[in-house]
């Protein structure tokens, strides 16, 4: 007989990479329904959605769940990537005329050639045809925008025969979701066609970072509109990260009037803790089942104990929240912070301890940094360095202790924020700074709320982008600054190795 699995290793499967691509093969299992999804699948006709999310939070996981639900309800998908659209042609092209022209050719062009692949079972009679000369090599640009739209009619099918009812259940993956049917039935099945497009990592087809390239972005979000529009049976669902739409929206001087128009259109996804939750325990239920466990307490049968004594602490917290404080609102750093926990496990250890939990922290907090310099090192490329010099100040401090701090990092080493230059002791520089980490997530304000359980709330870039302007002074003053729980394990042992180098240092 084989060796029988430790109970941690049918956790291990479910938590191994957080990703979609890692968990596509369970899926369906696992995946849980955000509150947002009315907002985002109900789209009238002529209309479209923008999901708008930080990294992790699963944009990807949610567009290939609508692409396979609307399936199994007979809804024509289409799912497209950045990689499916031709930008070979675009070069130093800037103005939006001539983008939005090319991505709405190169967006139609390859709608067409995906329903080869991923609708064939739809090509009868004259569909066939239509597809034949909507992927004509030769073809004129504007012959192959005529005849892909009218493919893209053709596979539509007719709202009457759709059950909303059913379809909503297939997308909440639960029975009678009446808020999602009744926007079904009134908004996406009003009298006529219909057909999903969706397309996910809209911002990979630029590079955010350079200015001229925010264009090419909003010229592929003025092609889809322009797509929903000449063709009112294709619904698109376009996915962008936070980032990217504060910077479309704050940054291209020229397209102001543009993010007037498609503001309504912006879905913004939010981790709550409730969600977070659900997120943890739908796996440890799918664990717990697989390793054949009959109780219902899934925490108690991978964890010793209902409190973990926080890493670099006494206090202690349950396990459910002291993973989902330590994830930054982000399902797959939950996932992650997990399977590290499982990681420490030795060959003997059956259930994951406090022991673990500190010693997976000091590995997650490095990987979190290291992920954070991933995603901005192209905006500060001293970033690592930036949340480095945070050894030298408490983990929550009050304003003037921040600002104090931020004005003096400048004189340690060269840094520069978006192109500019940081100069030492200059105030808008250290709100620049501070606009940058809460950016980040590295650094959050934390104020009175009278309707929280612990009477404050942190203001998240998500809640607030623009909290930090020098305009908003007072209340910034008033705040408490805090760094993010996820990033001080890794600060305490960045002092340790200091204090480490400097007792070296002093021995005779």
């Amino acid at each position: 007989m084989g060796k029988q699995m430790r109970d941690l290793e049918y956790l291990l499967r479910y938590v191994r990479t957080g990703t979609t691509e890692g968990d596509r093969t369970f899926l369906s299992k696992v995946f849980i329904s955000p509150d947002e999804l009315t907002k985002l699948t109900a789209i009238e006709q002529g209309g479209m959605r923008i999901l708008v999310a930080n990294k992790g939070m699963g944009k990807t996981a949610i567009a290939e769940w609508i692409n396979d639900r609307s399936g199994k309800r007979s809804v024509p998908c289409i799912l497209l990537r950045p990689d499916d659209l031709d930008t070979s042609e675009l070069g130093d092209a800037h103005d939006i005329g001539t983008l939005k022209r090319h991505f709405f050719t190169t967006l139609v062009t390859a709608a067409a050639a995906a329903i080869g692949s991923q609708l064939s079972g739809l090509l009868v009679g004259d569909a066939t045809t239509l597809h034949t000369a909507a992927r004509r090599e030769g073809m004129a640009a504007a012959d192959r925008v005529q005849k892909g739209l009218a493919l893209l009619s053709a596979i539509s099918v007719a709202t009457g025969g759709i059950n909303g009812k059913k379809l909503a259940e297939e997308l909440t993956g639960t029975p009678h979701p009446n808020d999602l049917i009744r926007a079904i039935n009134s908004e996406l099945l009003a009298p006529g066609k219909v057909m999903f497009l969706l397309i996910d990592d809209t911002d990979q087809v630029a590079s955010p970072t350079e200015p001229s390239h925010l264009n090419r972005i909003w010229a592929l979000l003025l092609a889809v509109r322009k797509l929903a529009t000449d063709c009112t049976s294709v619904r698109p669902i376009v996915t962008l990260r936070t980032e990217v739409w504060v910077r479309l929206i704050s940054e291209s001087a020229g397209q102001r009037d543009q993010a007037d128009h498609l503001r309504g259109s912006v879905v913004r996804l939010r981790a709550t803790d409730d969600m977070m939750g659900k997120i943890i325990r739908r796996r440890l239920e799918i664990a717990s089942k697989d390793a054949g466990k009959t109780t219902n307490d899934y925490y108690a049968n991978f964890f010793d104990s209902k409190l973990v004594t926080l890493p670099g602490s006494v206090e202690e917290r349950r396990w459910d929240s002291f993973i989902i404080k330590s994830s930054r609102e982000r399902p797959r750093d939950a996932l992650q912070l997990i399977r590290n926990m499982i990681d420490q496990c030795g060959p003997r250890v059956e259930k994951i301890t406090s022991v673990e939990a500190e010693k997976a922290m000091d590995i997650y907090s490095k990987e979190r940094v290291d992920d954070l310099v991933n995603e901005f090192s192209a905006d500060c490329l001293s970033i690592r360095e930036v949340t480095r010099t945070f050894t030298d100040i408490n983990f929550e401090a009050d304003f003037e202790i921040l600002r104090k701090h931020l004005k003096s990092i400048p004189s340690r080493f060269s840094l520069t924020i978006r192109g500019k230059l940081m100069k030492p002791d200059n105030e808008d520089d250290a709100v620049s700074l501070l606009s940058l980490l809460h950016e980040t997530g590295f650094l959050n304000p934390r104020v009175p709320d009278t309707t929280a359980t612990r009477q404050f709330a942190h203001i998240l870039f998500a809640d607030d982008p623009h909290f930090v302007k020098m305009s908003n002074w007072n209340n910034m003053q008033a705040a408490r600054w805090e760094v993010h729980p996820a990033f001080r394990s890794w600060l305490i042992s960045e002092q340790k190795s200091s204090l480490t180098r400097t007792l070296i240092g002093r021995k005779p």
